[in-house]
């Protein structure tokens, strides 16, 4: 977009020299001889909300097309385009104001297609005289404009755009050429990649219709060190070792966070834990939460060993294990306990396979005082790692969009 800009009334005057324009207080009567032939030139005063103070127009011999229009800026800064004989505007140029000689330096200038409307190429340039930027119209309607630093030789950012204005990629750069960020419209999503002074990969932000994600590096600049999938219902945060094994995952929805835990990339246990404010859903608010659940995984990722915690007292609601194994033979014993608000077992039931027959079934009271099995402790402490941008999505998604 142009800048806007103006020129002082003094060389307002200075520039309408050989014309003469009236201006008179009270009422004027205006009759056809007070406009002869039309001339050459015609001065208008445009809207001010464009910060325009006047607009000069030089017309082709029909005295009705516009041949040139110099549009003077509240700034000191001018605007000239120059038409084809059809009207259209075939280049156009933007100065800066004034210098103390009267002559002034060329800010902006761009030339323009058959219709107008359509830009070709186009060059800005510093105070000094270097050149600030650079553009021109592809083949295929993209257009690609280079940004210079203030030398006017190196430069500062790489740019193409889209034949509809979309932005398909962008290079900004450090003085000594190397990549300080990296933006390009991808399949699915429009990525925007950091650099470190050596070109190794900081961070990786993806947005795409109704995802969007965030990753970032280990030292060597290619491995992930976490990854945040953000999703309409659902955030899933990975984090990885520098080795790239997957050290542990995190599932969150709007009322609870599913975290699993790896060793040398390998699951080894789970917690789920239940989200206690749920109408903490910004970035910012603290979300609190209560272990719900905890189980040890097998290395295919089943649970062999698992307990269900009551959320509000936080003791042992059930403990089952062996449902890895009867999964895989479907005649394995599983065998789950049943405890009671105060903590003690009622029941106990064994069963050939997770969903067979019953081999054993016994029934206990508080009086008996049997507790829940020895519970490790690592499967209820939880373990700080970095919250996603956007751990705990608002809602879940309609059904009809």
């Amino acid at each position: 977009m142009w800048r806007k800009a103006s020129l002082t009334l003094a060389a307002i005057a200075l520039a309408l020299a050989g014309a003469v324009v009236l201006f008179a207080s009270g009422q004027v009567n205006v009759t056809t001889d007070a406009f002869p032939d039309r001339t050459g030139i015609g001065i208008g005063l445009p809207d001010a909300k464009y910060e325009i103070e006047q607009r000069i127009t030089e017309f082709h011999d029909d005295r009705r097309t516009p041949k040139t229009t110099t549009r003077l800026y509240s700034n000191g800064e001018m605007g000239v385009d120059h038409h084809r004989k059809d009207g259209t505007i075939e280049t156009r140029e933007l100065f800066y104001p004034e210098k103390a000689d009267g002559s002034r330096q060329l800010k902006m200038t761009a030339a323009i297609g058959l219709d107008g409307a359509t830009y070709l190429t186009d060059a800005a340039f510093y105070p000094d005289g270097k050149k600030q930027r650079q553009g021109f119209l592809r083949a295929d309607r993209s257009y690609q404009i280079a940004g210079y630093f203030e030398d006017g030789i190196h430069v500062r950012v790489n740019q193409l755009i889209g034949p509809k204005g979309e932005p398909l990629f962008e290079a900004i750069l450090r003085l000594d050429g190397s990549v300080e960020q990296m933006a390009q419209q991808n399949e699915k999503s429009f990525d925007v990649t950091t650099y470190t002074t050596d070109s190794k990969a900081i961070r990786t932000v993806s947005k795409a219709k109704y995802w969007s994600r965030e990753t970032t590096y280990h030292a060597d600049g290619k491995t992930p060190k976490t990854d945040f999938l953000m999703e309409s219902y659902k955030t899933t945060a990975s984090y990885y070792a520098p080795n790239g094994k997957l050290a542990q995952m995190r599932e969150f929805t709007n009322w609870q966070m599913v975290a699993t835990f790896y060793k040398d990339g390998v699951p080894a246990y789970r917690q789920t834990w239940r989200l206690l404010n749920q109408d903490a859903v910004k970035p910012e608010q603290v979300r609190n939460y209560s272990l719900i659940e905890a189980a040890v995984l097998s290395a295919s990722g089943k649970p062999s060993w698992r307990v269900t915690f009551n959320w509000q007292t936080g003791l042992p609601a059930m403990i089952e294990a062996g449902m890895d194994r009867a999964s895989e033979d479907l005649v394995s014993p599983v065998t789950r306990k049943w405890y009671g608000k105060e903590g003690y077992l009622e029941l106990l039931i064994v069963k050939k396979g997770e969903y067979g027959p019953e081999i054993t079934r016994l029934e206990y009271t508080p009086a008996d005082g049997i507790k829940p099995d020895q519970i490790p402790e690592y499967l209820k402490e939880p373990v700080p790692f970095e919250v996603p941008p956007k751990p705990v999505p608002p809602q879940e998604p309609s059904m009809y969009h």
